[in-house]
């Protein structure tokens, strides 16, 4: 499969598939003589394989109330002291630990 590309007299973008190059060259000589197109080339193409894949997104379901849910990031960048009298999270007894230390025994 061959295609040429050209641009007409108005400068317009045009496109022709040919099946052989012979053909190719020919629409080329009709252009060239019959309608003055001096701008066409001529393209080999072959055909690239896709291999198409089943792909699962999984995304929030309520996006804007996850965001009002985070508290608000620290505007200096730096690390948030601990207020006085804060006590340390521990695991109750028969419990497994708090994981990353964000529920309560």
């Amino acid at each position: 499969m061959y295609m040429v590309i050209f641009r007409t007299g108005e400068g317009k973008p045009g496109f022709h598939q040919a099946e052989s190059l012979d053909d190719a060259v020919r629409f080329v000589e009709r252009l060239r003589n019959q309608e003055q197109v001096t701008d066409a080339r001529v393209f080999r193409m072959s055909e690239v394989p896709l291999e198409f894949k089943t792909y699962i997104k999984v995304e929030v379901a309520d996006a804007a109330g996850a965001e009002e849910a985070a508290p608000p990031a620290a505007e200096s960048g730096s690390v948030a002291e601990e207020p006085a009298g804060a006590e340390p999270l521990t695991a109750a007894a028969g419990s497994s630990p708090a994981r990353f230390g964000r529920f309560r025994a």
